[in-house]
């Protein structure tokens, strides 16, 4: 069984290479505004002493965000809940998003998770760990060289 739920956690995110900075290099942030852009919405990072960071995420992606701001439930389990779940039969706990890198307008993030077999640091888009880093009180951080090379987002 534990083999299963390690697979199902695999289904949803790819374990990451060397590309998160060290820890002590991250900057703290909040989610510190959800803005809808018609197209998408922009989900604002707020670090201590350091500008905006703007985060362009799709509307169910946001809506699953500001559900689990609210600590709303979804009447249906969605995808978070299964990672969820699997992470609790796993014994495995969510220390920290990471949001690392900015490659072709695509920012980059990793999940830190703390495991009985060690730290487990996965690959994920930052709109999926903000939503599972809101669910369950696990802090963001943004690595420092993101605060200078947001990407221009326009007015809907």
């Amino acid at each position: 069984m534990q083999q299963l739920l390690f697979f199902l956690v695999a289904l949803f995110f790819v374990a990451c290479g060397d590309q998160t900075p060290d820890a002590g290099d991250l900057i703290p942030a909040r989610i510190a505004n959800v803005k809808d852009m018609g197209e998408g919405v922009a989900i604002v990072l707020q670090g201590e002493d350091a500008p905006p960071v703007s985060i362009f995420i799709g509307h169910w992606e946001a809506r699953a965000l500001v559900m689990a701001m609210e600590e709303e439930d979804f009447p249906r389990p969605l995808s978070y809940d299964l990672l969820e779940e699997a992470l609790e039969r796993l014994e495995g706990e969510v220390q920290y998003l990471v949001v690392h890198s900015l490659k072709d307008n695509t920012y980059y993030g990793s999940l830190h998770i703390d495991t009985p077999e060690g730290e487990w640091i996965l690959d994920c888009r930052p709109s999926d760990g903000m939503v599972i880093a809101t669910r369950l009180g696990a802090p963001i951080y943004v690595a420092p060289q993101l605060f200078k090379k947001e990407i221009p987002i326009r007015e809907a």
